[in-house]
């Protein structure tokens, strides 16, 4: 009997439920594909070349440059702002060293505003948080944010002002700057990114005034243009929406990662997850439909996810228009049925029966068409989502972009600005920007770093980061937040502000005082100004939002009479998808070590991206993972590794952007392949018809997909060489427990039972299981745990971003990650069930679970791993040895081994770009979490210091406090208040592996699913979940 026989058997009593019963029940739990492929199909299609090859970088001075936070400048460069700034948590009287101070201010991200609090030590900052009282972010954020940390201490980033190559004073940029105001604006042109800043906003304004024959055009390689002339046509008004996604609750989205790279991410997954908060079985929860040709961090969340391709989505938004029309819907839309019809009416169903509290989000690589409808249709179902004016933005535009290009390549254009866009790198192939910018007499490049752009502009100046400069951002609702520096500008940068003010006003003038007159003036009208001004500064917010929501009013009837006929993809040809990264972005994050190496969602790849193709796919055309392939569109190829992954239609090969680079950057340069080449102006999201081509070359990719298992042994006994791992995948359900929602409502004890299973002797303790039983009393003082809810988490990669940042914790590099060496401390493993075509995905953020009978405790002859009195497990790293006894012992693999001295040729300077409470680890000592304990030691002295108890909130650990989704609770679980503890009651609270006897103080919530019971197998009855 085959290996996928032998599954096809158990998957009726353990699978997951799946649209199509029939297929499904082919497979069961998998961790990945070779699981549900025999020996002879994995070796001939999936099988990994076998590479170890260095990634052009000596380990030595790759490590050198580990974590971008080497060589600051020196210590000169520490210094405070010159301008007052206010502290976010208690009024400043002196510096204390070693007391971190807290500074509210804001990370623009295009034209949105993300508000974090800066924890700044000694005048260096060094650990980013959200802020509370920030409508965006809420006390949350994402792993750009987290990151951010990393690209101030970036020793490759672009210096003072460059003229022709040679280093100039700032004053010689000044007298050309001021040469240009004379011109009245005639052969003047500024390109600038996406911004909500009503500083620049007014600068603008002020440009346009000045200089009336200059243009001013944004460009992003990667924006909302089609959602914003979509919502145009929809309503005659250019509209910025804001989905309320807390008042929905039915959500189908069809192609939006909204839970993933989308721009507003944070507050999305924040209101998503309030609605997926589940107490007990009599709680409700919003149900969640995607449809998409890869998986995403949404389509991963969903509770029914459809593979289609992505030019067959207006197919289906036509069909479910139909389907909304005979449920009573005011829509023009004739009867269409497509094969999946089911997952469409039950979608509908919904809609309809939840109308005023149900939404449908269409991605931003779709058509203006297509987002229309979607906007009428909304606007019918009174869906919970405001729209907001875009006049206060600069967004981009591509027809401006392309008259842009035009003239220049007429030489219309004598003197360029461009401000921080690398457009050489990411604008459309048939552009071809590097080609015009030569027509050009003078350019200026205000960037970060020395890009692709920066080396063909005879100005160069270095960008401030926002760690260092004056600035402000709004959010998509109006609420305004200023940005304020924490440090003097490390390498002599300047902002945005300073390089325009000669420009549009003759003279320079600061960014501080440009910013503070805006707001005096246009912000700030009544009371006190110097009193607002210093409350917000204190508290990252102006209260009183600027935008008022817009009542709108639709301009047509819906119908799909506005879609564009049917695309039609060729026999034998696919459709090439381009998605923003969740490394590195549109490649703005490529120099950034910590996203580098951060696992990406679903395919779990670091250090490159691949082009994602289908099993079928693969099998049919004899690829195997790693293979090159020449993909082929529009006139265009490109070569490519190819990487097979669940879940991905098999009409489409998706590709991911920002990498490829070629800049000054050590981290990036050449990390993964450039896929911009193949883009075009009309077809910047998908190209229909492209080929690919198998080449006889290899490229070794790093996943960590498969890490920490079981493997297959290849010395054990005839038969039985596949053994470990077929006992892993009978394990999975035990790992990742999950249910759907009626389920759980009518077995509200399914988790309890489940565990109780285990049990050999029913009468006993869990603790009288265990083998390691010392003698501690857990009774007495706060007693340190966790809960995770499986429900909530997205796969965001936030936590793990964060737990680096706040704990030090190295970069190793490609060549060692796929060894298995990579150091993060917390990971996210994927599991799948069902169709590897259409998969179910279950994910669960793994770190240390400190177990209070600890496995590892037990067998270090060092007592260097040990147990504290409030129930952490403890690394002593001066005592360590490095045996690893305490690793190969540790049920969980979650324990970290230094294989090399990571930080032994950093001068003592890199201390500075690092976490001063945490220290730093060297070779053979083990590492893991540690629950963020030097927080811990903090909360505990400063209770001491005002002479009470520890209150409940009081330790944040780094985890928790990014976590988007809030699943992650973290407490004393001693104080029946806490909300951990509350959490622990919980009845779909279980220890992972509980069985062992190990007593986990890290718990998790059974993950529940709202499916509709439409489209449910009968074989879907959670008991085997």
């Amino acid at each position: 009997m085959s290996q996928i026989e032998k599954k096809n058997q158990e998957f009726v009593k353990t699978n997951a439920a799946a649209l199509d019963k029939k297929n499904n029940q082919e497979f069961g739990y998998w961790k990945s594909l070779k699981d549900i492929s025999s020996e002879e199909d994995y070796n001939r299609f999936l099988k990994q070349s076998e590479h170890n090859i260095d990634n052009g970088l000596s380990r030595r001075n790759f490590l050198s440059l580990i974590a971008a936070s080497v060589a600051l400048a020196g210590l000169e460069g520490c210094k405070k702002p010159v301008q007052k700034i206010i502290p976010y948590v208690e009024a400043e009287i002196g510096t204390i060293p070693g007391i971190p101070k807290y500074y509210a201010s804001t990370l623009p991200f295009k034209n949105n505003a993300l508000g974090v609090v800066i924890e700044n030590h000694d005048e260096r900052p060094v650990k980013v948080e959200g802020n509370e009282k920030h409508p965006t972010t809420m006390g949350k954020s994402n792993s750009f944010a987290q990151a951010s940390t990393l690209e101030m201490y970036d020793p490759d980033r672009a210096r003072g002002v460059k003229f022709k190559g040679n280093k100039v004073d700032w004053s010689e940029y000044l007298k050309f700057a001021k040469s240009i105001n004379e011109t009245n604006g005639k052969g003047l042109a500024v390109l600038m990114q996406e911004s909500s800043s009503p500083t620049i906003k007014s600068i603008k304004e002020d440009f346009k005034k000045n200089l009336p024959n200059a243009n001013w055009v944004v460009y992003e390689s990667i924006n909302n243009e089609n959602l914003y002339d979509g919502i145009e046509k929809a309503f005659s008004k250019r509209l910025q929406p804001l989905y309320r996604l807390e008042n929905a609750q039915i959500i189908v989205s069809l192609g939006s990662d909204f839970l993933g790279v989308d721009d507003n991410n944070i507050y999305h997954t924040r209101k998503f997850a309030q609605n997926r908060d589940i107490v007990d079985e009599t709680s409700t929860m919003n149900r969640l439909y995607v449809a998409e040709s890869s998986i995403s961090s949404t389509g991963s969340s969903a509770d029914h996810r459809l593979n289609v391709a992505q030019h067959e989505m207006e197919n289906l938004l036509a069909e479910l228009a139909y389907e909304l029309k005979m449920l009573g819907l005011s829509v023009n839309a004739n009867k269409v049925k497509g094969p999946n019809n089911l997952w469409i009416k039950a979608a509908a169903k919904d809609l309809m029966t939840n109308k005023g509290e149900s939404i449908i989000l269409g991605g931003s690589s779709l058509s203006k068409e297509f987002h229309q409808l979607i906007a009428l249709i909304n606007n019918q179902l009174n869906a919970p989502v405001d729209y907001y004016p875009l006049s206060s933005s600069q967004v981009s535009s591509i027809n401006d972009f392309k008259s842009l290009c035009d003239d220049m390549k007429k030489g219309k254009i004598e003197n360029l600005i461009i401000l921080g866009a690398n457009p050489v790198y990411d604008s459309p192939s048939d552009f071809d920007f590097a080609k015009s910018l030569a027509n050009v007499k003078n350019t200026v490049h205000l960037a970060n770093i020395v890009d692709e752009t920066s080396k063909l502009c005879s100005w160069n100046i270095a960008m401030n980061h926002y760690f260092e400069c004056w600035g402000d951002a709004m959010t998509y609702d109006g609420f305004v937040s200023v940005v304020q520096p924490q440090i003097m500008p490390l390498f002599d940068s300047k902002s945005a502000i300073q390089v325009l003010s000669p420009i549009v006003y003759s003279e320079e003038k600061s960014a501080y005082e440009t910013v503070k007159n805006v707001w005096k003036s246009k912000i700030i009208k009544n009371g006190n100004f110097d009193r607002v001004w210093d409350k917000v500064l204190h508290d990252g917010v102006f209260e009183k939002p600027l935008l008022k929501k817009v009542n709108i009013k639709p301009s047509s009837k819906a119908s799909v009479k506005v879609l564009n006929e049917n695309s039609k993809l060729d026999d034998g040809k696919f459709e090439i998808i381009f998605n923003p990264s969740s490394s590195v972005y549109d490649g703005r994050y490529a120099n950034n070590g910590w996203l580098q190496e951060i696992p990406k969602p679903i395919t779990s790849l670091t250090w490159d991206n691949a082009a994602l193709i289908s099993m079928k796919v693969a099998k049919k055309l004899n690829i195997k993972n790693g293979q090159m392939l020449e993909i082929t569109v529009g006139g265009n190829s490109i070569k490519i590794p190819a990487f097979i992954t669940p879940g991905q239609n098999q009409k489409s090969i998706s590709l991911e952007l920002g990498y490829g680079r070629q800049f000054n950057g050590r981290i990036g340069n050449g990390v993964g392949f450039n896929v911009y080449p193949l883009r075009t102006s009309n077809n910047s999201c998908f190209m229909l018809n492209g080929t690919i081509k198998a080449l006889n070359e290899t490229y070794p990719l790093a996943s960590t997909q498969d890490h920490h298992g079981l493997e297959d042994d290849k010395y054990a006994a005839p038969g039985f060489d596949d053994l470990a791992s077929k006992e892993a995948q009978s394990r999975i359900p035990e790992l990742v427990k999950q249910s759907t929602l009626d389920y759980y409502k009518d077995n509200p004890d399914w988790v309890q039972k489940k565990v109780e299973e285990h049990k050999p002797d029913k009468k006993r303790s869990w603790a009288d299981h265990s083998m390691y039983n010392p003698d501690w009393d857990y009774s007495k003082g706060p007693q340190w745990g966790m809960s995770i809810d499986l429900t909530s988490c997205t796969s965001c990669n936030a936590c793990s971003i964060a737990c680096q940042s706040e704990n030090n914790i190295p970069v190793v590099g490609k060549e060692q990650v796929m060894k298995g060496r990579e150091m993060h401390w917390i990971r996210i493993d994927n599991y799948f069930a069902g169709d590897p075509d259409n998969p179910e995905v279950s994910t669960q953020s793994v770190s240390c679970v400190h177990c209070e009978l600890a496995p590892c405790e037990t067998v270090c002859p060092v007592a260097a791993t040990t147990h504290s009195s409030d129930g952490v497990n403890q690394m002593t790293y001066n005592r360590c040895l490095g045996t690893r006894y305490c690793a190969n012992n540790c049920p969980y693999k979650v324990r970290k081994f230094n294989f090399y001295n990571y930080t032994r040729d950093l001068p003592e300077v890199v201390q500075m770009a690092m976490n001063p409470d945490v220290s730093i680890r060297f070779r053979g000592v083990m590492e893991k979490c540690t629950y963020c304990y030097q927080r811990v030691s903090a909360a505990r002295i400063k209770a001491e210091n005002e002479n009470r108890e520890m209150q409940d909130g009081d330790v944040k650990v780094a985890c928790a406090s990014a976590c988007p989704a809030d699943a992650i609770k973290f407490g004393d679980i001693n104080d029946p208040n806490s909300e951990v503890s509350i959490a622990k009651r919980r009845n779909r609270d279980y220890a992972l592996l509980a069985h062992l006897g190990t007593a986990p103080r890290t718990t998790y919530l059974a993950k529940i699913r709202n499916q509709n019971p439409m489209l449910v197998s009968n074989s879907y009855n959670g008991s085997n979940h």
